[in-house]
C-alpha cells in the first residue's frame, strides 16, 4: 500500500481525485491492522486533497524540485562565479523538451539586443563585469613612494 500510494502521488501529484484513485486499487485486507492502515491512508489523502482547489493538481513530493536544482547545480558548477542571477534562467531548460521548430521560432522572433536590454534591466550588472571594471582601472594614478 505504501509503495502504491507513493508511486501514485509522485507520478500524478495530489488532487481531489487522489482518494478515488487509491480506493480503486485492490489490496488484501485480511487483518484489522491492514484495514486500519488503509483507512489511515485514505483519511490522510482526504484531508490533504480537500485543501486543493477543484481541477488543480499539486506536487506531492519534492523529488522534481530537487532534481531540477541538482541539474542546475551541476550546470552552474562550470561557471567561474557562483551567482544565481542570469543562471536562474537555466532552470527552465531542465523542464522543457525543445523542438527544432521552437528553437527556430525563438531565433527568428527574439533579437539579441532586446534580450541584452531585458537582461540588464532585470538582473543588472554581473559580478564578472563589476570585477572587470575594478581591475581594469588605470595604474597611472598610483604613486610610488
Amino acid at each position: 500500500m505504501t509503495r502504491t500510494i507513493e508511486a501514485q502521488l509522485k507520478i500524478n501529484g495530489i488532487n481531489q481525485q487522489s482518494r478515488i484513485e487509491f480506493e480503486n486499487k485492490q489490496f488484501p485486507t485480511s487483518t484489522n491492522i491492514i484495514s486500519a492502515f488503509r483507512h489511515n491512508i485514505l483519511e490522510y489523502i482526504t484531508v490533504e486533497s480537500s485543501q486543493i482547489p477543484l481541477e488543480k493538481t499539486f506536487l506531492a513530493t519534492s523529488d522534481i524540485i530537487e532534481s531540477i536544482f541538482g541539474k542546475y547545480k551541476h550546470f552552474s558548477s562550470r561557471c567561474p562565479f557562483k551567482q544565481i542571477g542570469q543562471m536562474i534562467l537555466n532552470i527552465s531548460l531542465c523542464t522543457m523538451n525543445f523542438t527544432s521548430l521552437m528553437v527556430k521560432e525563438a531565433l527568428e522572433t527574439v533579437r539579441y539586443l532586446d534580450l541584452k536590454a531585458w537582461s540588464s534591466q532585470v538582473f543588472g550588472q554581473s559580478t564578472l563585469s563589476k570585477r572587470k571594471i575594478v581591475f581594469s582601472t588605470s595604474i597611472d594614478d598610483t604613486v610610488i613612494v
